[in-house]
């Protein structure tokens, strides 16, 4: 009933704003809920040599979610990877896990004809909580 929501993708302002809610949660003693929205079928082929895979979105967000898990510096942490559009996948998950607030990076977010259409804004037009749009641009 406490959690804390971060929506990631791999950048580098996701990752500020996920290092934001991690310092969040660990001051409030509660959980964060890291969600990364991918998009459902995109497969990248990889070939070193002969040898070659593939790898699935899905399985490359896990990965990825993993290895950030491990270097925010909080011990509750859990995480999704979902399908959809970013700003209601994380109000659904909020909603659904009763969050107290959702942090998302202020990425695109710097003049008013780009909040209109931004994921931050999008969330705050939604949300079933509070929201806090972290500053990931500052040195």
């Amino acid at each position: 009933m406490n959690d804390i929501i971060v929506g990631v993708d791999q950048s580098t302002t996701a990752r500020t704003a996920a290092e934001t809610a991690a310092s969040l949660a660990a001051a409030c003693g509660c959980n964060l809920h890291i969600v990364m929205c991918v998009k459902p079928g995109v497969n990248r082929e990889f070939a070193v040599g002969g040898d070659r895979w593939r790898v699935d979105s899905s399985s490359e967000a896990e990965n990825y979610l993993h290895d950030l898990r491990r270097t925010l510096g909080h011990d509750m942490i859990t995480s999704t990877v979902a399908f959809g559009d970013p700003a209601t996948t994380l109000c659904e998950e909020a909603q659904r896990l009763g969050a107290r607030m959702i942090v998302v990076g202020n990425r695109r977010v710097q003049s008013a004809s780009r909040i209109l259409g931004s994921i931050a804004a999008d969330v705050a037009k939604q949300a079933p909580c509070d929201v806090l749009i972290a500053n990931t641009t500052a040195s």
